[in-house]
């Protein structure tokens, strides 16, 4: 369980009748699970959540929809930051492989899943599989796929978020590749858990 209630403010307290706390706990979470897809360590995902509630400014009565979405930039290039410290030979963009051939496209769909299936692989019943599965990625493609497939972010922002992070020339292209790579390797194991 994710302890929010020292990180984050309370707002019966700090608003007088404003009531967004299940708001606050439900963009904790949000934050949590991000960060846990990203660098995949319970303990560090929680640093990652706790500094980033930390440096951005959460007014529970203001603009909820403004402050999570400054809270999830924050978060993202945190988490990006500390998989490039940790690893930073595997996120380079050299280390991007496009496997070619697997999937054709930088498209969800071609690993043979709709978005809707893969929220139920990312918070339903399929977690332990998807985890499992986001563990054998590289740190750069396991990155890439979060940013693309789970955040929706374009080729483009997604370059420019590892360029940010990692200080090197990622390009469309590198991004590219590791989708499709990170997409070959979902097909493969989808077809692989349907078999059994």
């Amino acid at each position: 369980m994710i302890e929010t209630q020292t990180a984050i403010p309370d707002p019966a307290t700090d608003c007088g009748d404003c009531s967004e706390s299940a708001l606050a706990e439900s963009a904790a979470r949000e934050l949590y699970q991000t960060a846990a897809l990203f660098v995949g360590d319970e303990s560090e995902a929680m640093q990652l959540v706790e500094q980033t509630v930390a440096s951005v400014e959460m007014d529970p009565c203001a603009d909820g929809d403004a402050a999570r979405a400054a809270a999830s930039r924050d978060l993202v290039q945190r988490a990006l930051a500390r998989v490039a410290a940790l690893r930073p030979a595997q996120m380079h963009p050299s280390a991007a492989a496009d496997l070619g051939g697997c999937v054709e496209t930088d498209e969800l769909s071609a690993a043979g899943i709709t978005r809707v299936q893969l929220e139920g692989l990312i918070s339903g019943t399929g977690r332990t599989r998807m985890r499992q599965w986001l563990e054998g990625l590289g740190p750069a493609e396991r990155s890439v796929f979060v940013l693309r497939a789970v955040l929706g972010r374009s080729g483009a922002e997604s370059e420019h978020l590892l360029q940010q992070a990692t200080g090197d020339s990622w390009t469309e292209a590198h991004v590219g590749g590791a989708y499709r790579a990170a997409l070959c390797s979902l097909a493969s194991a989808l077809v692989h858990s349907a078999a059994h």
